[in-house]
């Protein structure tokens, strides 16, 4: 039961008639106003009434008349309870017709209103009680509402820094989703070419600069009076202009702008990581282009070699065959030497060869070297 006291209107032009009205309201949960006429009444309407006692009968402005003026007012939960002289049913109608809620007829015995007082106190009870559920069930959809606004923000953003490749870009995100929360911040990024520093107007200024410098080394979540900083390891978020007074709104956004820094810290990481892929993919092509050259030139060495090598070998050979004549030997000892230096000369070739085979290994290397390169 709501705690709130009954405003209560007894408007009569007969004194004698307020006053025994008034014996069944002297109780701590009425807060009683008496009237003698239907112009006072209406005069005291931004009071907004609870109960109002009305007689029919008076000069002037009338019951009748005053409960219109009532209605029309926009009064349209207040119970007016009629009192007459009259107990013709024309009457009644009349009264109900002009929007009453109960009816009693003079002289007014207490024993007689009570029950009726009962009655209007359940009633404006029960609208109590409905217009509570409704405002709490207005203030629950107004905050699934407001916080499905504020977590689209969040999703906007996400989606948008999926989309941004550079640090002027993910601020530009973060700019728009911090724009929709209607707060103040100072922004520091910290990417692979440096630390970049922005406020809502746009680059920081130095003191702006020296602000962040400071609060990045704070706890991740730090909060005080209208300010609070969000730290991560490549982002410290600092807003202020926050709704302390409202604890709903400020844990979502607590909640949200904590996402928001994750978030961009996240997508922070992934720009440095394709920086260094794309380094990386760059020394690798160079590298190829390289060992390419490098392979160039030792296969010319190679043919040199190989071919000088092989002229050498020639050389003696004939040098060797000439020199037989000199030395005495038999048929067979000219023909034992010379097949030993023949299977000497096929071995310096082989040798020679298996150069050659190393060469295309490196080749091939260097032509996996140049597909990485191409897929980076």
């Amino acid at each position: 039961m709501s705690d709130r006291a009954y405003k209560v209107f007894i408007v009569d032009d007969d004194p004698s008639s307020r006053l025994v009205s008034s014996f069944c309201f002297q109780r701590p949960e009425f807060e009683l106003v008496q009237l003698d006429s239907g112009e006072a009444c209406l005069a005291a309407l931004d009071q907004a009434p609870d109960i109002v006692l009305l007689d029919i009968e008076m000069p002037g402005l009338d019951g009748i008349a005053t409960c219109r003026a009532v209605r029309a007012a926009g009064l349209l939960t207040t119970q007016v309870i009629f009192v007459s002289v009259r107990n013709d049913l024309e009457t009644r109608l009349r009264a109900y017709d002009a929007g009453g809620n109960d009816y009693i007829v003079k002289p007014v015995l207490p024993d007689a209103l009570e029950p009726k007082v009962v009655v209007a106190r359940q009633v404006l009870e029960r609208q109590r009680s409905l217009e509570e559920r409704v405002e709490q069930a207005s203030s629950v959809a107004f905050s699934a509402m407001s916080s499905a606004a504020e977590l689209g923000a969040v999703l906007h953003f996400l989606q948008a820094s999926f989309a941004s490749h550079s640090v002027d870009g993910l601020n530009a995100a973060l700019a728009d989703a911090l724009g929709h929360y209607g707060v103040e911040y100072l922004l520091a990024l910290r990417g692979s070419e440096g630390t970049f520093c922005f406020s809502g107007q746009g680059e920081a200024t130095q003191l702006e600069t020296s602000i962040l410098e400071h609060v990045c080394m704070m706890d991740r979540i730090f909060q005080f009076h209208d300010r609070m900083v969000i730290n991560y390891p490549l982002v410290t978020l600092l807003v202020r202009g926050l709704p302390i007074q409202d604890e709903a709104r400020m844990g979502r956004l607590r909640d949200n702008l904590a996402l928001l820094a994750e978030g961009a810290d996240t997508r922070l990481r992934a720009l440095s990581n394709q920086m260094m892929l794309s380094r990386q993919a760059r020394g690798i092509g160079e590298a190829a282009m390289r060992l390419s050259g490098a392979l160039e030139v030792i296969e010319q060495e190679q043919g040199r070699v190989r071919l000088n090598a092989l002229c050498v070998m020639d050389s003696f050979i004939e040098e060797l065959e000439r020199s037989f004549v000199h030395l005495g030997l038999s048929e067979r000892q000219e023909a034992l030497l010379s097949e030993m230096a023949r299977k000497a000369a096929a071995q310096v070739g082989g040798v020679l060869s298996q150069g050659r085979s190393s060469a295309d290994q490196l080749h091939e290397v260097g032509r996996s070297l140049r597909h990485l390169h191409a897929e980076a």
